[in-house]
């Protein structure tokens, strides 16, 4: 049966496979299919079809400008990657590395399943990006033994605080010489004019626009420029949720400075927060992960998160070294996951 893209006709096909999948999907958010998937050619989605006229396979694919070095690359970002027969997702890979051929395709996270499959196929893992959480939450697991328990609840109480109190934490320094405006638009002169990172999401205003959009009913994007003695250097961009904070995508002329910027960007979006909020974001860069763990950041357990190539970039040593990188967490749709913000019983107010 033939493999088609997606188009808002083939919603409810799409719904009914999401509801054979165990657990939240965003597949089944008609605003956020539509709007990723629908609304340009950079975003599609990859039906298969059974004989039957049932859609037994989905993935997706976002076509993503980076830069490795000085050399410029067209990454396919792979997304929504299911299959409900064995075999179905292979042929949809295939499909969309021959309908992209210009492009290197990459998985950043992935279920238990997903990540056997891509090292069965000799995917090439890249290590040393992690996740780093402010006010992690420790949850309770029914295998914990009383004294675990009364850890937690401790850690709890102690680690987690309103994101304001940590203001204190940032040197004088950085105060005096980094600031941040929140705005309302991308515009050209947001972007750095030089990068210090050796790989990077390369995005121009028009991506942004697009990808973060400031006005989705979904999920709220909120944009920061970084000011460096009042010059314009950079940006962060925020996913600002009811009980989290996620630093989405972020860029500048310099990663110190980056650094500083985002955790005044998240001061600025938790600053009338009335209790503790969970902060989250991904980071390779040796500078700035110091930062961030002095500032409050916790390491996410579990080493390094999922991040692997099909086949090497041109011109990337297989043995790459991310100390220099520049990776976000919000590439392709992972932060973009149920519950949504326009879903019944979604705070209103973010």
């Amino acid at each position: 049966m033939p493999i088609v893209e997606y188009t808002p006709k083939y919603f409810e096909d799409v719904s009914e496979l999401a509801s054979q999948v165990p657990g939240p999907m965003n597949l089944a958010h008609r605003p956020f299919v539509d709007y990723y998937y629908a609304s340009q050619e950079r975003c599609r989605l990859y039906l298969y079809y059974s004989e039957t006229g049932k859609i037994i396979g989905t993935l997706g694919r976002e076509l993503a400008p980076f830069l490795l070095g000085s050399r410029d690359l067209t990454v396919r970002i792979a997304t929504n990657w299911y299959s409900l027969q064995r075999g179905i997702g292979g042929e949809l890979y295939q499909y969309s590395a021959q309908a992209n051929p210009n492009s290197v395709g990459l998985m950043f996270s992935g279920s238990q399943t997903t990540l056997s499959i891509l090292r069965h196929h000799n995917w090439i893992f890249i290590s040393g990006i992690r996740g780093y959480f402010l006010n992690y939450t420790c949850h309770d697991s029914p295998a914990d033994a009383w004294w675990r328990r009364a850890s937690k609840s401790i850690l709890r109480r102690v680690v987690r605080r309103k994101i304001p109190a940590f203001a204190s934490r940032l040197p004088p320094r950085a105060v005096s010489e980094i600031a941040v405006r929140e705005e309302g638009e991308y515009s050209a002169d947001l972007l750095p004019s030089r990068s210090p990172f050796l790989f990077r999401l390369a995005a121009g205003a028009s991506y942004l626009g697009w990808r973060y959009n400031l006005s989705l009913s979904f999920v709220r994007y909120r944009l920061f420029r970084i000011l460096v003695r009042g010059k314009s250097a950079g940006y962060v961009i925020l996913s600002d949720w009811p009980q989290k904070i996620v630093v989405a995508h972020c860029d500048a002329e310099d990663p110190v400075a980056l650094a500083y910027g985002t955790l005044l960007s998240i001061l600025e979006a938790g600053r009338e927060d009335t209790g503790p909020r969970m902060v989250y974001l991904t980071c390779s860069h040796l500078e700035m992960c110091k930062i961030f763990r002095k500032f409050g950041f916790w390491r996410e357990p579990g080493g390094s998160l999922p991040f692997a190539f099909r086949t090497p970039p041109p011109g990337l040593d297989l043995a790459a070294d991310t100390s220099q990188w520049l990776v976000n967490f919000d590439w392709g749709d992972n932060g973009v996951r149920p519950p949504f913000l326009d879903q019944p019983g979604a705070d209103p107010s973010r």
